[in-house]
């Protein structure tokens, strides 16, 4: 039985947050991550080829993923330091098939986590870990003192948590 076009949209979807770090990671950039994803769902939505399972979907997706991120690589004319090939594949044979339902959940979670810090906040962590500045560089580009970085980090990195554990409803974090 194959999957029609929307229940595999359904399953792209479903993964964004796991494509789009691993993107991410090779791209160094959340933004770019975002595009190469966007484009990864225009080439899904426009296949004629039906899919065998969701299984196949996110197979399918990693390489896309993949190979639309070396494309943009490639096309890029400013000098980037990029993960190297071999990272690369090293990084593509370990990612699992199966996503457990706690990693989905959590990963939901932290999304929605996300959406309610500050737009300052957001920043920080956008130029601290989806652009791969050191904390140093995101404080002179902000025009603040490193350890007032340090500071906004480890409270974002704290506020995370408990907000995350809170939609989890764990030990610590109260009632969803």
């Amino acid at each position: 039985m194959t999957l029609t076009h929307e229940e595999a949209t359904t399953v792209l979807l479903q993964h964004r947050l796991l494509l789009n770090g691993f993107v991410a990671t090779v791209v160094r950039s959340f933004d770019l991550a975002e595009d190469v994803f966007q484009d990864v769902c225009m080439k899904l939505l426009l296949r004629e080829e039906p899919f065998e399972s969701r299984d196949h979907v996110l197979k399918w997706a990693r390489v896309a993923c993949r190979n639309k991120a070396i494309d943009l690589i490639r096309s890029r004319e400013r000098r980037q330091e990029w993960i190297s090939d071999e990272d690369l594949e090293t990084l593509l044979s370990a990612w699992t098939d199966d996503v457990d339902e706690e990693a989905s959940k959590t990963l939901d979670a932290l999304a929605h986590c996300l959406d309610w810090l500050t737009a300052n906040n957001r920043k920080i962590l956008q130029m601290r870990y989806f652009e791969g500045r050191s904390s140093s560089d995101v404080a002179e580009v902000l025009g603040r003192k490193p350890t007032a970085v340090y500071q906004a980090l480890t409270r974002i990195h704290s506020l995370l948590e408990r907000c995350i554990q809170m939609r989890l409803g764990v030990a610590g974090g109260g009632s969803r």
